[in-house]
C-alpha cells in the first residue's frame, strides 16, 4: 500500500544512473549492559521475505556492523548474550544506500532504532510525486523501492544545483510461491475547459493554456502480472513482473538472486520502462575477513535506439565496528548514436564514516573525476539524547566535472520523534552555482538557492502512514505542500479496507513573466476492498480498486480487479 506514493516510471528513468551506482543497505550499532560495552554479542538480521540472514559479533567495543544487505524488509534483528534474555526489532526496513542503526542496552532490554548519517533525509516535498494524469500509478507493482536524497554526501552519487539523488531497486524474490494478476480501466481523461481550471484552483501556465485545445486522451487500460517464487530452495530466487498499458505499451521488471554460499551473492536486474528504454544489471557482492569487509562488483546499462550508457563500478567496504569505509571506482561509456559521438568517463572515490560513543557519527569523503576535478563531502549525525528522539544534522560538499559548473550545497536540519511514531523534521539548503569550479566570486557565482522545509511524518507501521510538509524556496515552484496519509483496517478475518489520500500543490512562476504566479492542485484518492478466501489449500485474494487523479490537465477515473495468490 505505501508503495502506491512512489514516484512515477519517468522518475525511475532517471534514477538508473544513480541505482547502479549502489543498491544495497547496511545496519549497524552498538550493544551494552551496566558495565559497558558488550562483547560477542550475537546480533542476526533475517530478511523475512527471502529468508536471507545476516550475522556478525559485537567487538571490544560493543560495535558491530552488517555490510551489503537487501533494502526493503521487513526484516527481524535479534541479539544474543549468554545469560541475558534476547532482544528482538521486528518489521525493520532498510533503505537504498543508507546505514541503519540499532542500538541495544542488553541488560535493561531496551533498543533503539533509528538511520544514521546527513544522507538519510528523504525530503518528502519532492518524494511523493504519486500518479499524474494518463500515467498508469500500477509501477509501483514492478519498483521494489525508491529512495530520494536532496543532498548526496555518498560519495557513490552525484547532485545538481536543484538536488539530487534517486535511487530505486527492483522487488526481490521470496520464500514461498506468490503472484498477482490486474487489470484496470480507464474512461477517457475530460478536455480542459473552464470548469477544469477554475481560477481559485487550477490556474494554467502559457504553455498549459495551449495546449488547452489538444489534451485529450482516449480510455485506457492495464493489465498485468506479477510473480516471486524461490528456485532450488531458499538460496535462488526472482521475481518477475509484466505489464501492458493501452497508452504507454509494455514495460516490465525482473529480478535474480543467488546465494551461492554465506560469503557470496549474485542478483541480476532488468526490464524495460514504457516507450523505447531498456536497463539491465548485475552485482556480485563477496563478504571477506569474516564479515568485516565486503566487495562489490556490479555493471549496468540503460538507453534506448539512439543512446546509451554503460556503468561498472567496484566498491570495497571495511567496518572495524565504529568506522565504515568505503574504497570504490566507477567507469562511464555513453553514446549518443543520432550524434555520431561517445563518451567516456572514470572516477575513483574513497569515504570514512565513524562514530563517536552512541551519538555522534562524522563522514568524510572525496570524488575525483578525470580529467582531473574532486568532489569533497562532509556531513555529521547527532543523536542529541542518546535514543532517537531529537537528532542533528549537516553537511556540506562541492560537485562538479571538469569541462562543467560546479555546485557548492549546504544542509542543516534537526529531527523530532513525537508521540505515536511521529516524526518533525525542519531541513534548510543553501547553494551555490559557479562557472568555473573551486572559484568563490560573485564574478564567477552563476545563481544561489535556498529553501527550507518542513514536514511531519509517521512511517507505515500499525497499518496507517501519514505525511505533511511545506517548502518555500527561490526557485520556479517556489512553495510546495505535500499532504497524505494510508490507512488500511482488517477485519473478519478475511476482509480489508484501505484508503489513501494524497494532495500535491505548488506555485509556479513563469520565468517569461516573473510578476505572474499561479497555483497548482494535483489531488489523489485510491480505495480498495480485500476479499480473502481459502481455495486448493491455499490462500488467495481479490482486492477490488478505484482511484482517482484531479490536476490541472483533468479528471481520470480509474476502477479495476486484482487476483493475489
Amino acid at each position: 500500500m505505501k508503495r502506491l506514493f512512489a514516484i512515477t516510471i519517468l522518475s525511475a528513468l532517471l534514477a538508473l544512473p544513480a541505482a547502479a551506482q549502489t543498491s544495497t543497505a547496511s545496519l549497524g550499532g552498538r550493544i551494552w549492559n551496566s558495565n559497558g560495552p558488550v562483547e560477542g554479542a550475537t546480533v542476526v538480521a533475517i530478511h523475512t521475505q527471502t529468508n536471507t540472514q545476516y550475522y556478525a559479533s559485537t567487538d571490544s567495543r560493543g560495535w558491530y556492523q552488517l555490510l551489503d544487505m537487501l533494502p526493503g524488509g521487513p526484516y527481524t534483528v535479534r541479539i544474543h548474550y549468554f545469560e541475558y534474555k534476547p532482544l528482538t526489532v521486528r518489521d525493520l526496513y532498510l533503505f537504498v544506500g543508507q546505514n541503519s542503526l540499532v542500538d541495544a542496552d542488553i541488560e535493561a532490554g531496551e533498543t533503539y532504532v533509528r538511520r544514521d548519517e546527513a544522507a538519510t533525509s528523504m525530503r518528502i516535498g519532492e518524494a511523493l510525486v504519486g500518479g499524474e494524469v494518463n500515467i498508469s500509478p500500477l509501477d509501483y507493482n514492478l519498483i521494489g523501492q525508491r529512495t530520494y536524497t536532496s543532498v548526496p554526501f555518498d560519495v557513490r552519487q552525484e547532485a545538481s544545483l536543484y538536488g539530487a539523488s534517486m535511487l530505486q531497486t527492483t522487488p526481490v524474490g521470496s520464500n514461498r510461491f506468490h503472484g498477482s494478476a490486474y487489470g484496470y480501466y480507464c474512461p477517457s481523461l475530460s478536455e480542459f475547459s473552464e470548469a477544469t481550471a477554475s481560477p481559485s484552483s487550477d490556474i494554467l501556465s502559457p504553455s498549459q493554456e495551449n495546449a488547452r485545445s489538444t489534451d485529450y486522451h482516449s480510455p485506457c487500460s492495464t493489465v498485468g502480472l506479477t510473480l516471486a517464487a524461490p528456485l532450488a530452495g531458499d538460496d535462488y530466487q526472482f521475481f518477475a513482473g509484466l505489464q501492458y498499458d493501452g497508452a504507454f505499451g509494455l514495460s516490465g521488471s525482473g529480478r535474480l538472486d543467488a546465494r551461492f554460499d554465506e560469503s557470496n551473492h549474485l542478483d541480476i536486474t532488468g526490464g524495460r520502462i514504457p516507450g523505447t528504454e531498456a536497463w539491465g544489471s548485475a552485482g556480485l557482492t563477496s563478504s571477506l575477513l569474516d564479515g568485516h569487509a565486503s566487495n562489490r562488483l556490479q555493471a549496468g546499462w540503460y538507453g534506448n535506439a539512439d543512446s546509451g550508457q554503460f556503468l561498472a563500478s567496484d566498491d570495497f567496504t571495511y567496518s572495524s565496528g565504529r568506522q565504515r569505509m568505503l574504497f570504490g571506482l566507477q567507469f562511464a561509456h555513453q553514446n549518443f548514436s543520432a550524434l555520431d559521438s561517445a563518451a567516456n568517463r572514470f572516477d575513483f572515490y574513497l569515504q570514512d564514516a565513524v562514530r563517536f560513543g552512541r551519538r555522534l557519527t562524522v563522514a568524510a569523503g572525496v570524488r575525483f573525476c578525470f580529467p582531473f576535478t574532486f568532489s569533497p563531502r562532509v556531513s555529521a549525525y547527532y543523536d542529541v539524547l542518546g535514543n532517537g528522539s531529537v537528532v542533528l544534522r549537516g553537511g556540506v560538499a562541492v560537485y562538479g566535472r571538469h569541462g562543467q559548473s560546479s555546485t557548492w550545497k549546504n544542509l542543516a536540519a534537526v529531527d523530532v520523534r513525537l508521540p505515536a511514531d511521529f516524526i518533525f523534521s525542519v531541513e534548510g539548503v543553501y547553494a551555490q552555482e559557479w562557472e568555473r569550479l573551486f572559484i568563490i566570486s560573485s564574478r564567477n557565482r552563476l545563481q544561489t538557492y535556498h529553501e527550507l522545509t518542513a514536514r511531519l511524518e509517521r512511517y507505515f507501521a500499525d497499518n496507517l502512514w501519514a505525511a505533511a510538509s511545506y517548502s518555500l524556496n527561490d526557485g520556479i515552484f517556489s512553495n510546495k505542500v505535500v499532504g497524505g496519509f494510508s490507512y488500511k483496517a482488517e477485519y473478519l478475518g478475511r476482509f480489508a479496507t484501505s484508503f489513501s489520500f494524497l494532495y500535491r500543490g505548488y506555485s509556479f512562476v513563469d520565468n517569461e513573466s516573473p510578476a505572474s504566479f499561479s497555483w497548482m492542485n494535483n489531488l489523489e484518492v485510491r480505495v480498495s476492498q480485500d476479499i480473502g478466501f481459502t481455495a486448493v489449500g491455499r490462500d488467495h485474494c481479490l482486492q477490488l480498486t478505484a482511484y482517482a487523479v484531479r490536476s490541472a490537465q483533468g479528471t481520470q477515473f480509474l476502477a479495476g480487479l486484482r487476483y493475489l495468490l
